[in-house]
């Protein structure tokens, strides 16, 4: 597992990047799966807060709680971020545990491929305790391959511990933790298709929940619109053949 040290020492890069291209799109794909300004978010691995800080400029009424192995990036974070809703603190996420029960996001951007592959079941185990129905279990990760890639040809760029995490062995231990993929995507930030993203949800049974029944009356004049348009568009099978 990467040491604390490690990353006490990678402080000065960390703030040289600032708000880069990856944290800026992880935030948007936040703000997409709705994030508001009453949200509870645990961010797991929140270095010295650039994410953090992102969160906070948004969640006002809800809390925010970060958590680091770095002591020294979690002073960095707490000096710069001050808010009564939003509360730092330092240690190994197996052995630490969060002031609120339940959130509705858990944050593991980039932090997986930088703990050892035989404790991932433990931490799942422990996020999908404080996850409640609607919660969303968010991880973020390098491509396997780009990790592979750079092993081979750039070992520079990795960090201390930098892990390759296939999906075929990651989605797995995640359903034993009772946790069910509801999304995945490989998109790209500096080079082409070099992260993964995944949102995940407590596994529930399966209801039926019609969309029409959710509906306005104008979404409903649109979608019937649509498809009469469709119709048109797409005349297929012809009039007349059934």
């Amino acid at each position: 597992m990467s040491s604390a040290a490690f990353y006490d020492n990678f402080i000065q890069e960390q703030a040289r990047s600032g708000i880069n291209d990856r944290i800026a799109g992880l935030y948007q794909k936040l703000c997409r799966q709705g994030l508001h300004t009453g949200s509870s978010v645990l961010e797991i691995g929140c270095g010295i807060g650039a994410l953090t800080y992102l969160l906070a400029g948004k969640i006002k009424k809800g809390n925010i709680e970060a958590t680091d192995l770095s002591p020294a990036s979690v002073a960095f974070a707490q000096k710069h971020l001050d808010q009564s809703n939003l509360v730092f603190y330092a240690g190994d996420i197996l052995e630490l545990n969060p002031r609120a029960a339940s959130f509705d996001y858990i944050l593991l951007f980039d932090v997986l491929e930088h703990i050892p592959l035989e404790k991932h079941p433990a931490l799942f185990q422990r996020i999908s305790g404080w996850m409640g129905e609607d919660s969303m279990l968010l991880i973020n990760l390098p491509n396997p391959g780009y990790i592979l890639y750079d092993q081979q040809h750039n070992p520079a760029a990795l960090q201390e511990l930098d892990q390759p995490v296939f999906t075929e062995i990651l989605v797995p231990r995640l359903a034993a933790a009772g946790l069910e993929l509801h999304y995945f995507e490989t998109w790209t930030v500096w080079a082409e298709n070099d992260y993964q993203f995944l949102l995940l949800r407590k596994k529930t049974a399966f209801t039926e929940q019609l969309l029409s029944g959710k509906r306005t009356l104008l979404h409903k004049i649109r979608v019937r619109l649509g498809r009469e348009w469709r119709k048109i568009r797409y005349p297929y099978p012809p009039k007349g053949s059934y």
